[in-house]
């Protein structure tokens, strides 16, 4: 850790001279990029609290970038574009995949990093912000399940936001339909995971699912009561309503 502190300093002091110098210039062209060593003991101390964790790449010996938790990303700067942001992207979101994550959600800072993140799979929002200021960006990680031949069963899942589901005619945010799997308990298995997400709203907010099957209602109401969890909504480790399987009441 003392290592990564280094080169953040080294970084944070060019950052400290180039910006004195733009504010000098009359805050002419784009303001320099700035390094996270402006948040580093803060993540320093989550981490020795153990309220998050601190992946360290290793390249003979040396710490060339660092991962904290499943957002937060940095290479040391006279090594980047070498393939290290690569090796570190690529294991944020396979550790996300492991960790039941459906959706990783981060902000690009500074924006000259939009097209690496975007070669990595992510989607960017260019008009929404995260809350550090940078670009939002998201990718969705699909999960898929094997069917077997079972009875098949149509189905229909919608999300809505409060406002859409008040509506005369209450309007959906999102629709998945096809067909189910119906298993010996009742439940019917779905091909994939189906999430309620709508990258261009800001936060969580009060959502509402409706679930059909074979064209029959059989729930709408909020997302996160009981009677959601009992029709088979859960909750997964980024804080992502989801459905993998849906448990009928009969």
């Amino acid at each position: 850790m003392a290592e990564i502190e280094i080169w953040l300093d080294t970084e944070e002091a060019l950052f400290q001279a180039a910006d004195a110098v733009w504010r000098a210039d009359g805050y002419m062209g784009e303001r320099p990029p700035r390094g996270f060593r402006c948040n580093w003991d803060t993540t320093v101390r989550r981490w020795r609290d153990e309220e998050t964790r601190v992946d360290v790449l290793m390249v003979d010996g040396e710490a060339v970038g660092f991962l904290d938790g499943h957002h937060i990303l940095e290479v040391r700067p006279d090594l980047r574009k070498t393939g290290h942001g690569r090796l570190l992207a690529e294991f944020m979101v396979d550790l996300a995949f492991a960790e039941g994550w459906s959706v990783v959600e981060i902000e690009i800072a500074p924006s000259a990093a939009e097209p690496f993140w975007r070669r990595m799979g992510f989607t960017t929002i260019p008009e929404r912000t995260g809350s550090g200021g940078g670009m939002y960006a998201y990718r969705i990680l699909p999960r898929s399940f094997h069917l077997s031949n079972g009875e098949r069963v149509r189905f229909t899942i919608e999300f809505f936001t409060a406002q859409g589901r008040f509506e005369q005619d209450p309007k959906p945010f999102s629709r998945f339909s096809g067909s189910a799997e119906r298993l010996p308990d009742g439940s019917l298995q779905l091909l994939e995971r189906i999430i309620c997400f709508e990258p261009e709203l800001a936060g969580h907010t009060d959502y509402f699912v409706r679930i059909e099957l074979d064209g029959r209602q059989i729930h709408f109401d909020k997302i996160k009561y009981d009677t959601s969890r009992l029709h088979g909504i859960r909750f997964d480790a980024g804080y992502t309503w989801f459905i993998d399987r849906i448990t009928p009441l009969i």
